[in-house]
């Protein structure tokens, strides 16, 4: 599972600019969804990120289970968030239609007027 190649978005993501339906897009790498996602956020505005929205695959629920801290589970191995789109959420519908089934966006926040431009809420289900 490890070895298994990177999803590419490119496809997907020209695509939604063609169709002018991205706010913002960050791939999430080192330093994980929080490092990432703030770098996209303008000042006066937060990413509200709720980490039980996160749909976490098997390999990181073992990878847990080995004594891994939370805080370091998100940001070096992101939980299998590879990559966030910003959009309005009457999008959604829209948007999941560019991708396969495999790879469809889910919802695990949203932009609100704030100080932080990022705040993570809540805490990631590892059973």
């Amino acid at each position: 599972e490890l070895l298994k190649p990177t999803q590419i978005y490119v496809n997907e993501i020209l695509n939604l600019t063609k169709h002018n339906m991205i706010n913002g897009c960050a791939n999430i790498t080192g330093g994980g969804i929080s490092d990432n996602i703030k770098r996209i956020i303008p000042n006066g505005l937060t990413a509200n990120i709720n980490l039980s929205k996160i749909r976490t695959k098997k390999i990181f629920k073992w990878l847990k289970k080995n004594k891994i801290k939370d805080r370091e589970m998100i940001k070096t191995f992101n939980c299998g968030v590879g990559f966030c789109i910003i959009i309005q959420s009457k999008n959604l519908k829209k948007i999941k239609k560019f991708f396969t089934k495999e790879y469809e966006p889910y919802v695990i926040g949203k932009i609100t007027s704030g100080k932080n431009k990022i705040k993570l809420n809540e805490k990631i289900n590892w059973s």
